[in-house]
């Protein structure tokens, strides 16, 4: 006789598939919770992560470096082109006026002096010789003078001897007349002889002149030549520091070529390039400081350069307190340029988040130190050593300012000391 099996009940039989089911879903639930709730991190912090938020003096400036330079440059030009034949000096040696930094060698130059002193020669020769003769001309005048006026002297004589004849009576009136005539005539002649002897004299005196004129200027030309020859030796114009020499053995150096320049090393300046972004707030007169040598000094700015190149201009800064023997030509200070007063601002340490959220957020912890989450903030001025808050965090907040990089998207983390 068959026994008949009594039937299951269907949450019996399924029971296998309803367990199956109900753990997929609460692993469906769990996901979204995870998905759709703040992603949380857990993190070691080590010590220097974490800051406070504190209300104090925020200074605004810039740090740039700069570079020692001269305050006075003069360039060291060449009068005369030609090969460099010798080089004296080199970059950095202090000169003394005078000092020979380049010589040059010029063939042609030297062929053309040479020329020159030999046409000098010549002329003065042949000025010389005219000197004679025109000495030897005005002994003839003289002499000429001289006996003109001896004729007149002797026909004055004759004159008053006819006179006293013709008074005994030796001579008649038309005698007296006759020679009276004469005298008349010889005197007027010999007074023009003695007045065109005076102006040869004098003319011959001019040309005298002239002569030594030309001998002068032909002795100028020849030393101005021989200074063209000086001008193969380039000396230092004044006493400093040379740099820039780009000279080289036998290179060409053209006439008026700048072939360096001298740095007066009684006073100095510091030139620095800065961002076009400070163009509008950099001028004249700001401070600065610099340290050197563990100590600090102070600066000011002494020109702007309103060029903009490459995205940034120059700016130049006058040492007010330093010490100039310790600055070298060339030497890197690191300067802070202010660009106002010392204010109370609410202020954070500067830190490596910034480099991941743009100053747009920051990790704020709680009060347990236990964890931490995303809150947005927004900052203000920025210098070397912090960055000035303007909302998002009170004073005495504590924040994470370092280990963004490791905290990918979370919005939240759980603490743990290191």
């Amino acid at each position: 006789m068959d026994i008949k099996i009594q039937k299951r009940p269907w949450y019996v039989r399924y029971r296998m598939y309803l367990l199956g089911g109900v753990t997929l879903a609460a692993l469906v639930v769990y996901a979204l919770v995870l998905q759709l709730g703040p992603r949380t991190l857990r993190v070691e912090i080590a010590d220097g992560q974490m800051a406070t938020v504190t209300e104090g003096e925020f200074l605004e400036y810039i740090d740039v470096n700069g570079v020692v330079c001269p305050a006075t440059t003069t360039r060291v030009n060449a009068t005369e082109g030609g090969t460099v034949e010798r080089i004296c000096c080199h970059n950095g040696d202090v000169l003394r006026r005078g000092d020979t930094i380049l010589v040059l060698s010029n063939p042609k130059l030297l062929e053309e002096m040479a020329a020159e002193r030999q046409n000098y020669d010549l002329q003065q020769m042949q000025h010389r010789q005219q000197l004679i003769e025109m000495q030897q001309k005005s002994i003839t005048l003289r002499s000429q003078a001289l006996q003109a006026d001896f004729e007149l002297k002797k026909m004055a004589q004759d004159y008053e001897l006819a006179e006293e004849e013709a008074r005994m009576g030796v001579k008649s009136k038309a005698q007296l007349k006759v020679a009276r005539d004469e005298y008349d005539y010889n005197r007027r002649r010999t007074l023009l002889n003695i007045e065109s002897l005076h102006q040869d004299s004098m003319l011959n005196v001019i040309n005298r002149q002239l002569i030594r004129q030309q001998m002068a200027m032909e002795a100028q030309k020849l030393g101005n030549s021989n200074r063209r020859r000086d001008g193969l030796v380039i000396g230092a114009p004044t006493d400093g520091q040379i740099g820039n020499l780009n000279a080289v053995i036998g290179g060409q150096v053209a006439a008026g070529e700048q072939v360096g320049e001298i740095g007066v090393l009684t006073d100095f300046k510091v030139t620095a390039r800065l961002n076009e972004y400070y163009i509008d707030r950099v001028q004249s007169g700001q401070p600065a400081t610099a340290e050197l040598k563990g100590r600090k000094y102070s600066f000011e700015v002494s020109h702007t350069t309103p060029q903009v190149q490459e995205h940034s201009f120059a700016v130049e800064l006058k040492p007010l307190e330093v010490d100039k023997a310790s600055l070298r030509l060339g030497q890197t200070l690191r300067l802070q340029i202010e660009l106002g007063k010392p204010e109370r601002r609410l202020i954070i340490p500067r830190g490596n988040f910034y480099a991941q959220t743009s100053g747009q957020w920051i990790m704020l912890v709680d009060e347990t130190g236990q964890r931490a989450r995303r809150v947005p903030i927004k900052l203000g001025r920025q210098n070397t050593e912090h960055y000035e808050v303007i909302s998002g965090l009170n004073t005495g907040d504590c924040i994470l300012i370092s280990g963004y990089e490791s905290f990918g998207d979370a919005e939240a983390l759980e603490l743990k000391s290191h």
